[in-house]
């Protein structure tokens, strides 16, 4: 199950499970639940979904929905004990201690409604602004436990966002006239925004000639470096690696002239100020014993 989808998919998903147990489950009787709790008519559907419970200890999804039933009613405590019965469930468990711990909450019992809370992160449930707008949650708000729950929670729904390792070419990121660096000829222009939930960096260049191009980079995790895949207008594609170097970030990759003759690439990427970035590309023909320079850019952030 996905981690990161909505809670009724959850429901969903159980629902699926409950109606393949065959013979076990009273399909009839179920039906009947649902559709008071659909109605949310709470006090009959508590009673019905236990009467399911009893009969069914297994039925993950009568379990969640008596709890909720309850809780509805303000029977806190006896909630609390219908989530219990399914809390380790794979599928249904992550919303069942989320809504756990709105009924503890509720119960004044802040620093086990915050265990649960964490319970749920941990087991996918990482929508952080579902926790910040219940309002049954609204007495946990100033516990700084409550707070660290939040952030890991965001942490693990927005990696990107939250890890240092992919913001270090956060330097690049704007709207760009670029000039040559000797003589300050116009050579283009870029646009360098990120995108995937800060995941990506895009680059939108466009030649003075004419010609276009775009480049994804992005940090890879499993392996620490950073990736930078090129494709332009003529055709023309590259597949950099490399890392940030004392505040530098190098890039290397192998290619091919268009005659077949092997070369290497070095580009690289300094931050002078927060406004101006160079880009320095070199190459080498005799495997990186000489190097050539290629071209050599600098971008002006655009005012």
């Amino acid at each position: 199950m996905n981690a990161f989808l909505p809670r009724f998919m959850f429901v969903i998903a159980l629902a699926a499970t409950v109606h393949g147990q065959g013979a076990k489950t009273d399909l009839a009787a179920m039906d009947q639940a649902n559709q008071l709790y659909s109605a949310k008519n709470w006090s009959a559907a508590a009673p019905a979904f236990e009467a399911i419970t009893r009969a069914e200890p297994d039925n993950a999804l009568a379990w969640l929905r008596l709890g909720v039933s309850r809780h509805k009613l303000g029977q806190y405590t006896s909630a609390v004990e219908a989530y219990k019965h399914v809390e380790s469930n794979p599928q249904i468990g992550p919303s069942a201690l989320y809504r756990e711990a709105a009924s503890l909450a509720k119960l004044n019992r802040n620093q086990e409604a915050i265990a649960s809370l964490d319970k749920a992160v941990d087991a996918g449930f990482v929508q952080a602004s579902t926790f910040q707008q219940d309002a049954d949650l609204a007495s946990l708000h100033e516990e700084s436990g409550f707070k660290a729950v939040i952030e890991k929670a965001d942490t693990i729904a927005h990696p990107c966002v939250h890890h240092p390792e992919y913001r270090q070419f956060d330097f690049w990121i704007g709207e760009w006239d670029v000039v040559t660096t000797q003589g300050h000829n116009p050579a283009g222009t870029s646009s360098i925004q990120p995108i995937i939930d800060q995941c990506v960096l895009l680059e939108n260049w466009t030649g003075g000639g004419g010609g276009t191009g775009k480049s994804f980079n992005h940090y890879d995790t499993s392996r620490k470096i950073w990736m930078q895949d090129w494709v332009d207008s003529q055709s023309n594609s590259i597949h950099f690696e490399g890392k940030l170097e004392d505040g530098v970030m190098s890039y290397y990759a192998d290619s091919r002239k268009p005659d077949g003759t092997p070369i290497r690439r070095h580009l690289q990427f300094f931050k002078l100020d927060a406004d101006h970035v160079r880009q320095f590309s070199q190459q080498s023909s005799d495997g990186g014993k000489s190097w050539t320079t290629e071209y050599d850019f600098t971008y002006n952030r655009k005012k």
